[in-house]
């Protein structure tokens, strides 16, 4: 297997001479599909736009790549970084069903994504990232990242390589993986905290040599960078021959020399992307395998041929609802119209969830009941979010106030019964609550960085917050020399009980693991506190608050005439 043999290979280049190409003077079309933030994605997600309708749906992507197998047998699968997060199922196996369905959907090659860290370590493994390396270890495909590293310079310990080959049709396409400098922000930091995460780019450049010294004919980057294009491609048809491409990737795209790379399969920012960007095709196609992009990429003797090679609009894996669900019934079996084409579910992939599901336990108990469906604000104050942050405070009887991070909680809550699957759905993460004492002084720090504007609004409980939007001015807080958007104060006024906060006085606050690690920056609010306890899952919290609740739930959550956040600030 590659991941197995590649490095020894590596020891011998200088000894041996680069392979001849077998590329004749005939071009090759090379079939490669794009796939990023798989997360898990087991089943169908039901359309925003039509519920009759569902997207993605491991049965249906396994079978979508069937047909174009049908098409190409040589075709090459890359995946774009987050495997796991997102399912039960997944969750509930620390990432292992996830790497079944990578394994069964033949993928060629992925990236390290930052949520790949999620699922930490365990007491007989490697204390932060037993779960990735077990991973690693299961899959039947490699694992890269070329800009993360260990304080030795490498990252031995865990079987991920920087880049590996790829030969299809007589073409040897070198593959190389770079990893978000977000992660440790956006993981548990704990998990993270002993790995540098290197320039994207100057990282693509130092391995460039050895890849083209190995033979590479082509080069493809897995790269889950943050940034989006602007514009993006109208709809799924004709997309924009070019773009302008913000953040890491656009970063990323602008210091490579020319001609430096081929292929770009982007992931992270859940974007859709189906472009060239001078001679380079760059693909990222939304979340959750709800489409797949495709590149027909022609490559003749001196390497690939821009002006011949065919980006396609990408594929829509849009069909009718068919998962039973918790609704009951079976999964039918029969070829459905799938974003435009007839495809049949895979069978493998059938008995494969309902495997795992056997082994996970049941989301369809019903915990409570909502008379009306409740929604999520990442910029504001929101009726979930004050759910969420009334159920963390219930879960220590003593505490003060409680804070829940706006961009965790990911779905709303329907109307009527409320099971498990939706509790799950807004919470997929296992991060446990801890009960932390902290001084004031250290809750504005914590509600200053919370309300800048950059990682979305920590909703409260127990307390409330007024911040004026329009504030930019801030202060260093990580001594690197810069105000970054973080760093923002925009903070006016603080109370904890109605009253004003005191800088000196020390409050009890819960909040999960992944603020007081550091994550969505906010380590220089927790610099310095005292663990108190640890309570349950915050998932775990929200079932207990959903369940205890006397009636059902109601928007009447958020009382507008006392909003818990403020965006006027009270005159001084």
């Amino acid at each position: 297997m590659i991941v197995r043999t590649l490095l020894p290979a590596l020891a011998i280049l200088a000894a041996c001479p680069p392979p001849e190409s077998p590329l004749s003077d005939r071009p090759v079309t090379l079939t490669l599909v794009a796939m990023n933030d798989f997360h898990g994605a087991l089943h169908e997600i039901p359309s925003a736009a039509d519920r009759t309708r569902a997207e993605g749906g491991l049965p249906w992507i396994a079978g979508a790549l069937a047909a174009l197998r049908q098409e190409d047998p040589d075709l090459v699968l890359l995946h774009a970084g987050d495997a796991f997060q997102g399912s039960w199922e997944v969750n509930r196996t620390r990432g292992r069903a996830a790497i079944e369905a990578l394994n069964l959907l033949r993928v060629d090659a992925t990236t390290v994504g930052n949520h790949d860290f999620d699922y930490g370590g365990t007491a007989g493994g490697h204390p932060t990232r037993d779960a990735l390396y077990t991973g690693v270890a299961a899959s039947e495909f490699p694992w890269l990242s070329a800009n993360v590293v260990t304080g030795t310079g490498t990252w031995d310990e865990s079987g991920i390589l920087p880049w590996t080959l790829i030969e299809r049709k007589g073409v040897q396409i070198g593959v190389v993986g770079v990893t978000t400098l977000e992660t440790p922000q956006s993981t548990a930091p704990r998990n993270v905290a002993d790995l540098y995460f290197l320039d994207p780019a100057s990282a693509v450049q130092d391995v460039l040599p050895a890849m083209r010294g190995a033979g590479a004919d082509v080069v493809v980057v897995l790269a889950h960078l943050d940034g989006e294009c602007a514009p993006e491609p109208p709809g799924w048809a004709e997309p924009a021959p070019t773009c302008a491409l913000d953040g890491e990737l656009g970063a990323f795209l602008a210091t490579l020399p020319p001609g430096s790379v081929d292929v770009v399969i982007a992931g992270h920012s859940h974007a859709l992307i189906a472009n060239r960007v001078g001679d380079v095709f760059v693909l990222e196609n939304r979340v959750s395998g709800r489409m797949l992009g495709r590149l027909d990429l022609l490559v003749g003797p001196d390497g690939p041929m821009p002006d011949g090679s065919v980006l396609h609009p990408p594929w829509p894996l849009i069909h009718d609802r068919v998962e039973p669900g918790c609704g009951g019934g079976t999964f039918p079996g029969e070829a459905r119209d799938l974003g435009g084409r007839p495809v049949a579910p895979d069978p493998a992939a059938l008995a494969l969830l309902e495997r795992v599901a056997g082994e996970a336990g049941s989301l369809c108990e019903a915990l409570g009941c909502a008379d009306t469906k409740l929604l999520r604000d990442k910029r504001a104050e929101s009726t979930v979010g004050d759910l969420v942050a009334d159920a963390l405070r219930a879960a220590f009887t003593d505490a003060d106030l409680a804070v829940a991070n706006a961009g965790g909680l990911r779905a709303d809550l329907p109307a009527g019964p409320i099971r498990r699957e939706h509790v799950f759905s807004l919470m997929p993460f296992d991060n446990r609550l801890l009960a932390v004492e902290m001084t004031g002084a250290q809750v504005r720090m914590m509600l200053r960085i919370g309300s800048s504007g950059k990682d979305g609004l920590l909703q409260v409980s127990g307390a409330s917050y007024a911040f004026d939007p329009s504030r930019t001015g801030g202060s260093d807080l990580d001594g690197d020399g810069e105000v970054e958007d973080w760093e923002r104060d925009r903070l006016c006024d603080v109370r904890v009980g109605g009253e004003p906060l005191d800088p000196v006085r020390t409050y009890r606050v819960v909040v999960a693991d992944f603020l007081h690690d550091g994550g969505d920056h906010l380590g220089p609010a927790f610099t310095g506190t005292r663990v108190l306890g640890e309570g349950p899952l915050v998932r775990d919290a929200i079932e207990a608050w959903v369940k205890a609740a006397p009636a059902c739930l109601s928007s009447a959550i958020l009382d507008p005439a006392n909003p818990r956040i403020a965006t006027t600030c009270p005159a001084e």
